[in-house]
């Protein structure tokens, strides 16, 4: 005698027998008798059977699972069904969605270039003419061995333009004062 094949979950809730042809076979086995119940409940057999036989045989297995997941919805919330999950998978999604934002706006603020390509690195020779800039060394901040050996004299020189910047301004001022006051004084001598 030929052992009987065990029935679908479909064939099974419907008491009739599972033939090797069988739509449901594939998508609905033995062991998964809660979930035939809950698609049978919502969508009916005659519908499922249609949707399954409309469909590319690629497509059935996702389309059986999503008609699956909304009829255990559907059955946990009458109402809304999986709306609610919808809505809240769209929340998470426009909230990462600024994050992404917020965070390349902050990248953006400290001048980060999002390409994959570095910036070219910024030489010692761009600022060597200018005695009020230090060298800032490449990008990244890091000096090379000839820039770190040239520290101390730029330093020097630095400071020594700093202190010569410094000294000309009270000079300017009082000479700015010694000149009103040769104009009050020539006034007040023609008064």
């Amino acid at each position: 005698m030929e052992k009987m094949p065990t029935p679908c979950a479909a064939c099974k809730h419907l008491r009739r027998k599972c033939i090797q042809a069988c739509v449901f076979a594939p998508y609905f086995p033995a062991n998964q008798q809660d979930k035939y119940t809950a698609v049978h409940k919502v969508f009916g057999a005659s519908h499922v059977a249609r949707i399954l036989n409309e469909i590319h045989p690629n497509q059935r297995q996702d389309a059986m699972n999503s008609l699956a997941f909304e009829a255990q919805a559907r059955l946990l919330d009458p109402v809304h069904g999986c709306t609610p999950l919808i809505y809240n998978l769209q929340r998470q999604l426009e909230d990462l969605e600024h994050q992404i934002q917020v965070a390349k706006n902050e990248l953006a603020s400290y001048n980060i270039v999002t390409t994959l390509e570095p910036p070219p690195p910024i030489t010692y020779q761009q600022n060597h003419h200018n005695p009020l800039m230090m060298p800032v060394g490449n990008y990244g901040g890091h000096l090379t061995s000839q820039q770190l050996r040239q520290l101390p004299e730029d330093a020097h020189r630095y400071a020594s333009a700093h202190t010569a910047q410094i000294q000309q301004k009270p000079e300017t001022q009082t000479n700015h004062k010694s000149e009103s006051d040769n104009k009050k004084d020539m006034i007040s001598s023609k008064i």
